[in-house]
């Protein structure tokens, strides 16, 4: 029983330094997004041929999602997220993270919002906002992320 003890002390103070640590598994809710009615407006900036969807949240984030699974992500990270980390990225070959990008990835000029409710889709990958501000986006393999202002979710 004590080392039981001493396994989950372990892992929750790995979880206070290092902030969210990614799950195996989409939590639960995380498939909300797939009943949402796909936005319309402007959402791919510049002339055709543009692969990639761009969007702001309504609280102001940029995000966007690359074709085939990837890159998605959103120039932002939660208060939870690792200190000196700026972005939230994924692709279809691994689980979400929050790293460091001395430039902005997912921000792009004349991009709509993305108002609650309505999600985007890109080839196989998607992102929706929620009705409380929540940016939800899934790729290939299961992997995905869902961060809101205060917390962050990364699987």
């Amino acid at each position: 029983m004590i080392r039981r003890g001493a396994t989950i002390t372990a892992a929750l103070a790995l979880t206070t330094l290092s902030g969210a640590v990614a799950g195996a598994e989409p939590p639960p809710g995380a498939d909300v997004i797939d009943d949402y009615p796909v936005a319309e407006g402007s959402f791919r900036p510049g002339p055709p041929p543009n692969y990639h969807v761009y969007f702001r949240t309504p609280d102001g984030l940029f995000c966007g999602i690359g074709p085939n699974g990837g890159p998605i992500g959103c120039d932002g990270v939660p208060l939870d997220a690792p200190p000196g980390t700026n972005q939230t990225f994924l692709t279809s070959g691994a689980p979400a993270e929050y790293r460091y990008s001395p430039t902005p990835t997912f921000t792009q000029d004349g991009v709509d919002v993305l108002p609650a409710g309505q999600r985007l889709e890109n080839w196989g990958a998607s992102c929706g906002v929620g009705h409380q501000g929540t940016v939800t986006c899934k790729t290939y393999g299961g992997h995905g992320f869902a961060i809101s202002s205060v917390y962050g979710l990364l699987w």
